[in-house]
């Protein structure tokens, strides 16, 4: 039996469809999450939560008045600059000084994120996020490279750390470029992100990787939640989506 028998015990079933409501809402499962994870295992969990923190950050250092829980930082930390995390003080520190020289500076952010957290995955041998976060950089420097064509434009300065993931994904790309719907490529897209993610998941459901395989699951499904969420039309218009 693995260390997180209990805690696999506890999480609720995710939905089998896209779009489909939780059983509880995000911050639910994910605070359910925190209070059983093991002290040791703290430091990995929290920097994988941070991909939400890039996000609002992106967001609210360009205006937009947009905030998703779920992270580790409050708005109040972000729009203070309090207890950030080393690779959001790196990046801040490279934009002030005009470091980054990139088309969109945020391409940085991730790249230091995904840097920070593929280093800590090392250190704990942690086998799911070595196998799903080179893969997740290659999808995205392939939609790069596919929407580069598309404008007959350079994708290398939209790239980022292109040597980590190098698999063939030529069939997914295929199959998004022959989707018209901006939504529907979305939908694929995701569609293939949960099959990897089961593809990392390994035998054990109660360990680690099986927890933090979850979480990315459980990213996903809410997304799609608030993607069919009704919404207040002048919000969207003036909030910045």
């Amino acid at each position: 039996m693995g260390a997180y028998y209990f805690l696999a015990c506890l999480l609720p079933p995710l939905p089998l469809e896209l779009g489909e409501r939780l059983p509880l809402s995000y911050i639910e499962i994910i605070g359910m999450i925190k209070r059983n994870i093991y002290t040791k295992d703290e430091p990995l969990l929290n920097a994988y939560l941070h991909s939400v923190d890039v996000v609002n950050w992106e967001h609210i250092d360009q205006g937009r008045n947009i905030f998703l829980e779920g992270g580790m930082l409050t708005r109040d930390d972000i729009e203070t600059r309090n207890n950030l995390p080393p690779f959001l003080r790196d990046f801040i520190d490279e934009k002030e000084r005009g470091a980054i020289r990139r088309p969109y500076v945020y391409d940085r952010l991730w790249e230091l994120y995904y840097i920070y957290v593929f280093e800590l995955a090392q250190k704990a041998r942690c086998r799911f996020l070595l196998d799903f976060i080179p893969w997740e950089i290659n999808l995205r420097n392939n939609l790069v490279d596919l929407r580069a064509k598309v404008k007959n434009t350079d994708a290398e300065p939209f790239t980022i750390l292109r040597s980590l993931g190098t698999a063939d994904l030529s069939s997914i790309m295929t199959q998004v470029k022959g989707k018209e719907n901006p939504l529907l490529s979305e939908g694929y897209l995701d569609t293939e992100r949960l099959k990897y993610i089961s593809h990392c998941l390994g035998s054990n459901p109660f360990t680690l990787d099986a927890v933090l395989a979850y979480v990315s699951r459980l990213a996903i499904y809410s997304r799609w939640e608030r993607i069919n969420a009704p919404y207040e039309f002048y919000d969207f218009l003036y909030g910045g989506g």
